[in-house]
């Protein structure tokens, strides 16, 4: 008689048949209390903001940019220029000290947007070369006000 109600109903029906013991009830247990920024139904949640600079991400070929006039395209040439000369100044006068490894650390990141402003100058977007030679001059006069 089984067997036929087990062909009839196939393995679903054998719950049926068969009882199974229910397992325990489990006591529910509230998650710890994290705060959270309020969000709108349907809105992601953002990850928190990382607090260590990351390199700019080179554009994809043929990204656009945006239309800039001659004069501003030379002032940012300028000072992206300027900027990229002070940085590897304060660079070779920085490598000569003796440094603790978030200083070293800050070193690095700054040569690496030095390399890459340079490396946007090349490629003749002076506003992303003078972004990130700003953001070179920035680490290293930090570094240069602190280790005196």
């Amino acid at each position: 008689m089984a067997s036929a109600l087990l062909l009839l109903y196939g393995c679903s029906g054998t719950d049926a048949i068969v009882k199974r013991p229910s397992p325990p009830p489990v006591a529910a247990t509230p998650p710890p209390a994290t705060p959270t920024a309020p969000t709108t139904p349907g809105s992601p949640t953002a990850p928190p903001p990382s607090t260590a600079p990351k390199p700019a991400a080179a554009p994809a070929p043929g990204a656009l940019r945006p239309e800039l006039s001659a004069e501003e395209e030379q002032r940012l040439l300028e000072a992206a220029r300027q900027n990229i000369g002070d940085v590897a100044r304060l660079l070779s006068d920085l490598e000569g000290r003796q440094l603790k490894a978030p200083q070293q650390e800050a070193i690095r990141t700054a040569k690496n947007f030095l390399d890459q402003a340079r490396s946007a100058l090349d490629q003749r977007d002076y506003q992303r070369a003078a972004n990130l030679a700003s953001k070179a001059r920035a680490l290293t006069d930090d570094l240069a006000g602190t280790t005196k």
